[in-house]
């Protein structure tokens, strides 16, 4: 499959993954810790993208010609802090609305996003040379742990 197919895919699975444990909630009315987790969510979202204004954003794992690797803000603890941010505010979706059918949709977006940015740092340890030092002193996804 050539990468740019790979790359549209895992998108649209990604975003249709988002779209459908959002969009199946019964209602809007949240718990205490699924406000907490949607609020570390947008925040840790928003500190990623501030953090990625020097550098070209880019929704598809292929990083942009012109890319410099980011390593500060949450970058500087998490290598994947936007992925992280959409794991965590999708948990507190399956939280607020728990059932089998969510668990395997949040499964399944947890599985594409590994893929995803598996393919990703590989893209990145050949674009850049520090990268393989820089995977040493972050955590993947979930500092401590991952």
């Amino acid at each position: 499959m050539p990468n740019t197919i790979k790359s549209y895919l895992l998108v649209f699975f990604q975003f249709s993954l988002i779209g459908i444990l959002f969009f199946t909630s019964i209602d809007f009315n949240f718990n205490p810790l699924a406000i907490a987790l949607i609020t570390t969510s947008i925040l840790l979202l928003l500190g990623a993208i501030l953090a990625m204004q020097s550098s070209k954003l880019r929704i598809r794992p292929e990083p942009m010609a012109a890319a410099t690797l980011i390593t500060k803000g949450p970058y500087k603890l998490i290598r994947h802090p936007m992925y992280t941010a959409v794991l965590i505010g999708c948990t507190a979706l399956i939280i607020h609305d728990y059932n089998l059918i969510r668990l395997v949709m949040f499964v399944s977006l947890t599985l594409v996003l590994l893929i995803k940015l598996t393919w990703e740092e590989k893209m990145l340890s050949e674009k850049f040379h520090d990268y393989n030092n820089y995977m040493k002193t972050s955590y993947r996804l979930i500092p401590f742990l991952f």
